[in-house]
This record gives C-alpha cells, structure tokens and sequence, in this order.
C-alpha cells in the first residue's frame, strides 16, 4: 500500500504500534514515510502523545514524507524494506543482495 492512501492519523496509529514491536525487534512498517515520520517526531514523543496532542506536527511532518525519496528502514532487511510499489527486479536485486552478504548495494 502507497503511503499516500494512509490519512495522517493511520500512520501515526501504524506508528505508536510498530514502535512498540520495534522493542523487540518485530516490526513491519508499510511504508518507508510511516517510519520516518515517527524518526522526525521523535520516536519518544510518537509514544507518549495521544493523537489530539500529536495532529497539527504529525500531519506536516507527514505531508513532507510522503513526498520524499526516504532511505531503507535500518534493521531491517532490505528487500522486506522496499517501498510497496517496487518492481518485481528490484525485489528480486534486493534478495540477491542479501544473500551475497550486501555486496554490490547501491
């Protein structure tokens, strides 16, 4: 799913719960803007804000990333880290990467 189709406030729910999993390294963000929102917020802030609190800086934060080029999710494998909308060879580039141990990344 494209970031663009989450309203601000999904993301920021998606965020609260993947930050949690993130704890003990379980989890899976849908997309690359959802991540690095939290990271600008401040993942701190991100669980400790309720919504109302968090809306007028999220949704600007938001409206930014949703427009970049954003870097990989660190920790996680990278092609589980790829935008939802890449294509099947750059999957596929991504798990050979992996497997050859990150040799030859971009």
């Amino acid at each position: 799913m494209k970031a663009t189709a989450f309203s601000a406030e999904l993301a920021y729910a998606e965020a609260v719960e993947q930050l949690q999993m993130r704890a003990v390294k379980r989890d899976r963000w849908s997309s690359r803007a959802v991540f690095w929102t939290a990271v600008r917020f401040g993942v701190d802030q991100v669980l400790a804000v309720a919504w109302p609190e968090a809306r007028s800086r999220w949704e600007w934060l938001w409206s930014v990333a949703v427009r970049e080029h954003l870097p990989p999710i660190p920790g996680i494998p990278e092609a589980e880290n790829m935008p939802s909308d890449a294509t099947a060879a750059e999957l596929e580039f991504a798990r050979m990467r992996a497997i050859v141990g990150g040799k030859g990344k971009r």
